[in-house]
Order: structure tokens, then C-alpha cells, then sequence
């Protein structure tokens, strides 16, 4: 396997996710979630579009996880699912464009998911028959996501959900619905969405307490123009621009047409009647027609108005259907769905890629135990560097030929002596990145583990002063034997002198090998360093050899040179370079050699 091919496995990329995001990423089980701390994504079936989803999926939670205060997000227990359902909306929005801010790369990521949701029709304008609180949600979150988000393949889809949001909902409330959305952009936190939230119900609940106007109530004047309201509408400064768009909606207090015809009809039939006044038996008949006319205009109107009426109460129903509605009423949440399309392309595998637990330990405890192995690792570290010196030493030869004469050796000449020119031999020094995985499963707790510590921190303390080669440390399983959770004991650059209190640790749990390797392997990737040395301290038999064994392949293949150290335990099963120590008091020696040998350059 080529390296670039290791680099796109699903662990290996998610782990770049975490480190480039800052957050915790953890792969394994069966589910796609989070907690507000950690993402979880499943092993997913080899699926390209799989992997596309679970990447849109990373980036939109890790958005949550950096910007969103989890702490003023509304609860089930203070709040309406109306007010989480419009929360969760407006800070999807704001929190990806925070993340679009830090990193614009992610725009291409979240994008492919609204497309892939678009083309499998998860995503939909609302029908004018759907329910209220389902058309409110589905217009805001389309409407949010095209104006605010500006994702252009919502442009059909948006235009089509305020359509029906206008036909459902009053005029007069969705205009000012769209001029409280343009704050969106403006949004800076959570609390702040979480405020527009509260001002968007509060319009909501002065709306089912205005009242419903009568169309056929009688008109304040005569000569009413045309289009003239009851009461102003108030629309914010910000929405003026949509003055126009509202206005030819048909507010229902709009009576210029129908106000002006009935009396026109009542002056006509009174003329009528003077002019005709002669003929006794004409006016009656006249009288007659005039008012039959009449009854049947008015007939007319009120069936006009009643109709009118009817929708405008339907209209503000509607409002308050959406007030009350549970939160069964409401669409799910975007990623709730998109978790849940992860889950199905999921497949049954232990844990890949576990989260890391950064623990600083006793720190007095940390001092004794340093200044113990400080005694042992001196030898060491005199020989590591004596090697290291030997090895890049540069060294001057005298030749037949070159491009510089050596000053000492020009007498040569005299004597025939073709050797005057001086080359130098300058040789390359380490540039090696090591990871040393510590098993600490419950096997290892009593005198093994002690001294396994205590060996890992005399090699990484003769290490560290050695000029070319990066060491990190790192025990698993977790401190409390949690499989999905490794420890750090020490990072790349750190003085173990600052990390000594975390080298006092415990044996616990199992043997999660295949977790442990994930996070070694992704952490070396990520080194500049272009030698990169897995070396596995462990006493037992992985919980999962087979996944371990084709781990371990997959690296080796991409360069990644693996050692493993058994303990009283041949490990040649898992590790194709394995070294057997018999004896537990001879593994601080053996890893010295090892380290020795890990000194040589032996790569072009």
C-alpha cells in the first residue's frame, strides 16, 4: 500500500480533522453523535460517498464544537420545540460560517452534503397542504441557508418554500418574519441566536393576540382610496427593501376595490327611481329589479368577505398551531439525518481511532521517579550522542581529482604524487520521528508496568537532547481502562521533565492494540520527520489480532517502520520486527539497543 493511500483511510483522515479543527474525533462503533466535546463517526463501508457525507458531517459538529455555548442552548425543560427547533437552525448557520471564516476550505465539504441531500430529495420545498409547523421550519431552515449561508443549489428550493410560507401564514406576519432574519449574518454567539429565537416567537405571539379584521365591516369613510390599511404595518428598517413584494400579497385589511362599488350602486338605483317618478307602475317594477340587484350584489360581497375572512383566520391558525406544536411536529434536525444515513453505510469493527486523554499526574511523585531514571539514562544518552557524532562527523579524503586543492599536500607533486585535492564526505544526520506505544492493560499492572514507565521515560529523556529525532509517548488503554481512549505521556517537542507526573500510571483494561496503532500511525503521518519509527512495548496478544495484523501491514507498506517488544511474550505474530525480553530486568538495555539501531540512518 502507498502512502497516499494510507493517508485517505478513514481514521487517518478524520484524525487530520481533529488536529486542523481542535476537537476530539473518535472512530468506531455503529453511530455517528456527539456529546458537545468529542465527534463520534462509525468505520464506514468503502463508499466514496460515505466518506463524503462523514467529512460534511466532521466539519458542520466540529463547527459546534469550537463556537456553539452549550451552556445558554435552550432545554427541553424551559423551552418550547419551537424555540430549539429555530435555535438549532439559526446556529447552524452561524457556526458554519464561522467555520468558513477559520478554515474556507470546508465550504466544498459542507456544500457536498446539501447537494447529495438536494439530489436524494431530503431536502424539499414544503407543500401548501403540509402542516404549519412543518412548512414554518422547512421555509426558515431553506430560506436561512440560501439568503444567510449562501448556498446557491437552495436557490429553486427557497424560492418555492416562501411561496407556500406566504400562502400558509399571514402576509403581514412573514413580512416582518424575513425582516428579523436579515440579523442573521450579525449573529456572534450562541446567546444571540438563541435571542432571535425568543424575538421570532415573540412576533409569533403578538400575532395570534392582534384581531382578525372583517372585510365586510362598514368603512370609516367614503372616500377611502384604494389599498388604505386600518393600522399601519411595522416593518423593520432593515426589510424596507421587501416593501414591495409584501405589498403585492394581499393584505387582508385592503378594502380599496370592494368599498368603493357598493355605494356607486345604492346612488345609480336612487336616481333611477327620481327620474322615472311619473309612472307609478315603472317605478315599482324598477324598485322591484333594483332591488333584487341589489340583495344579489350584497349576497355576493358577504360570500366575498366570508371567504376572505375565512383564510385570513386560517392564516393566523396557523401561526398558533406552530406555537403549540411538540417537537414530533417539526422536521428533524438536518445532521440528526444525515447521522442517521452514516449509520446505515456503517460496518461492525472495534475501535480505529480513539480519543486522547491528556493526563499531568502527581507531579512529586512525577520529580522521583525522573531523578531515579535520570541515573540509568545518563550512560545512555552519552552513548546516543557519541553515535550520533560518529555518524555525521564530516570527513575529509585527499583524491586524484576535484575541485579543491588541499594546501597541505601540494608538496605531493613534487614526487609524482597525483593526490592533491581534498573532498569532504559529509554525512546525513537522524531526522526520525518516534512514537513508543506503552500496553498498560491489567496484565501489565504490579512490577511490569512500573518499570515499563520507567523504561519508556529513560529512553525518551536520552532521546530528547539527540538533534534530528522527535519522540512522543503514548499508553493505552485509557486511564480508567476505557478501550476507546488513549493516554499521552508525552508529546512531540515536550521536556519530560514538564511530563514526569504523567509517567506514574497504573495498569487497566485490555488490550486494545488496533485503537493505539490508529492514533501512532496518524500522529507520525502528521511529522515533517521523513523516517517515522512505531515501537510497541506489550505483554500480551491484541483484543483484535486480525485488525491489528492488517494495520500493521498497511504501515509498514507506507514506509512506517514497526518494532515490536514483547514481554515475556513472543509478538512475532503481530509484529513482522519483534524483539522477545524474557526478562523484565533487562528491558531497559534492550530498548537502548533498539534505540541505537534506530540512530543509523539507513533510508536514501
Amino acid at each position: 500500500m502507498r502512502l497516499n493511500t494510507l493517508n485517505h483511510a478513514l481514521p487517518i483522515v478524520a484524525a487530520a480533522y481533529g488536529r486542523q479543527f481542535g476537537v476530539a474525533v473518535h472512530v468506531g462503533g455503529d453511530t455517528a453523535c456527539t456529546d458537545g466535546r468529542t465527534i463520534q463517526i462509525p468505520q464506514l463501508v468503502d463508499d466514496p460517498i460515505a466518506k463524503t457525507l462523514a467529512w460534511g458531517y466532521l466539519a458542520h459538529e466540529a463547527g459546534h464544537v469550537r463556537h456553539t455555548d452549550f451552556n445558554v442552548w435552550p432545554d427541553t425543560a424551559q423551552h418550547t420545540a419551537l424555540t430549539r427547533t429555530i435555535t438549532n437552525i439559526l446556529e447552524d448557520v452561524r457556526i458554519e460560517q464561522a467555520m468558513l471564516r477559520d478554515y474556507p476550505g470546508t465550504r466544498q465539504t459542507l456544500d457536498a452534503v446539501l447537494d447529495w441531500m438536494l439530489a436524494k430529495g431530503q431536502i424539499s420545498a414544503p407543500t401548501p397542504h403540509a402542516s404549519p409547523p412543518t412548512v414554518f421550519a422547512n421555509s426558515l431552515l431553506v430560506l436561512a441557508r440560501y439568503r444567510y449561508r449562501q448556498q446557491a443549489m437552495l436557490a429553486t428550493v427557497a424560492s418555492q418554500a416562501e411561496q407556500v410560507l406566504r400562502q400558509v401564514f399571514p402576509a403581514r406576519f412573514v413580512h416582518r418574519l424575513l425582516g428579523l432574519m436579515t440579523a442573521i449574518p450579525q449573529l456572534g454567539s450562541t446567546a444571540e441566536a438563541v435571542d432571535l429565537a425568543q424575538r421570532i416567537i415573540a412576533l409569533m405571539e403578538e400575532e395570534t393576540q392582534a384581531p382578525v379584521p372583517h372585510s365586510h365591516a362598514p368603512t370609516p369613510a367614503a372616500d377611502a382610496r384604494p389599498g388604505q390599511q386600518e393600522a399601519p404595518v411595522q416593518t423593520p428598517p432593515e426589510s424596507s427593501g421587501e416593501v414591495g413584494a409584501d405589498a403585492d400579497d394581499g393584505d387582508p385589511d385592503d378594502q380599496g376595490g370592494d368599498g368603493a362599488d357598493a355605494p356607486q350602486t345604492e346612488d345609480q338605483s336612487t336616481q333611477g327611481a327620481e327620474h322615472d317618478g311619473q309612472d307609478s307602475g315603472s317605478v315599482a317594477d324598477d324598485g322591484d329589479a333594483g332591488a333584487e340587484a341589489e340583495s344579489c350584489a350584497a349576497g355576493s360581497k358577504m360570500d366575498t368577505d366570508r371567504d376572505r375572512d375565512a383564510a385570513v383566520s386560517a392564516a393566523g391558525s396557523a401561526v398558533a398551531q406552530t406555537l403549540s406544536a411538540n417537537a414530533d411536529a417539526f422536521p428533524e434536525d438536518l445532521f440528526t439525518q444525515l447521522a442517521a444515513v452514516l449509520d446505515t453505510h456503517s460496518q461492525a469493527s472495534p475501535t480505529l481511532m480513539p480519543t486522547l486523554e491528556r493526563s499531568e499526574g502527581p507531579q512529586d511523585q512525577g520529580q522521583a521517579l525522573l531523578q531515579q531514571v535520570r541515573t540509568h539514562s545518563a550512560t545512555l544518552t552519552t552513548r546516543l550522542q557519541a553515535l550520533v557524532e560518529s555518524q555525521t562527523r564530516t570527513r575529509s579524503r585527499i583524491v586524484r581529482a576535484g575541485r579543491h586543492l588541499s594546501g597541505a599536500h601540494l608538496h605531493r607533486a613534487g614526487v609524482g604524487d597525483p593526490r592533491l585535492f581534498r573532498r569532504t564526505d559529509a554525512r546525513r544526520a537522524p531526522n526520525t520521528a518516534i512514537h513508543l506505544l506503552v500496553d498498560l492493560s491489567s496484565s501489565m499492572r504490579g512490577y511490569q508496568d512500573r518499570l515499563a514507565l520507567e523504561a519508556a521515560m529513560a529512553l525518551a529523556l536520552a532521546l530528547e537532547p539527540i538533534r534530528g529525532v522527535s519522540r512522543a509517548v503514548t499508553a493505552f488503554p485509557g486511564r480508567q481502562g476505557d478501550e476507546a481512549q488513549v493516554t499521552q505521556l508525552l508529546a512531540h517537542g515536550e521536556r519530560v521533565a514538564r511530563r514526569s507526573g504523567a509517567f506514574v500510571q497504573r495498569g487497566r483494561g485490555s488490550t486494545p492494540m488496533t485503537g493505539a496503532l490508529w492514533f501512532a500511525t496518524a500522529d507520525l503521518l502528521a511529522r515533517p520527520e521523513p523516517r517515522k519509527v512505531l515501537l510497541t512495548l506489550t505483554d500480551g496478544i491484541p483484543n483484535d489480532l486480525d485488525s491489528a495484523r492488517a494495520l500493521i501491514k498497511q504501515a509498514g507498506s507506507a514506509g512506517i517502520e514497526l518494532i515490536g517488544v514483547g514481554i515475556a511474550h513472543d509478538v512475532s505474530r503481530v509484529f513482522p520486527l519483534a524483539i522477545r525480553i524474557e526478562a523484565i530486568a533487562t528491558l531497559k538495555q534492550a530498548l537502548f539497543q533498539v534505540a541505537e539501531q534506530l540512530l543509523l540512518w539507513r533510508r536514501p
